[in-house]
């Protein structure tokens, strides 16, 4: 079985109006936390998955998904070696949680997370 994928991230150069657009357009419920960043909770009765709108974290705005990795220097590596580019190194962003983002072969940004 492969690894799952369990949020999305929006990255905006404007978060604060990127937050109304989507709160507007899709009713999403938006919850602000530190560091100019909204979690995002789309639950539809049990349908969707939760996300998030915060500042850019390369040089254009990217919408990303994460993936859950047992170990996110190890998968990061792996996305490497198959010919994708680190754009957000491992990094420890709370407590226990670690996360990386890397680009595919066609620049899709993909956001690795330990999910913890």
């Amino acid at each position: 079985m492969g690894l799952p994928a369990t949020n999305f991230e929006i990255n905006s150069a404007d978060p604060a109006k990127a937050k109304r657009f989507y709160s507007d357009v899709f009713g999403w419920k938006m919850n602000d936390v530190p560091n100019n960043y909204t979690f995002v909770d789309t639950d539809a009765g049990g349908k969707g998955i939760g996300g998030g709108i915060g500042p850019l974290r390369g040089p254009k705005p990217f919408v990303t998904i994460y993936i859950v990795s047992p170990d996110v220097n190890a998968t990061l590596a792996k996305a490497t070696k198959a010919g994708g580019k680190v754009v957000f190194p491992a990094t420890k962003v709370g407590p226990t949680t670690t996360i990386a983002l890397f680009s595919d072969l066609d620049g899709n940004v993909i956001g690795l997370t330990d999910g913890k």
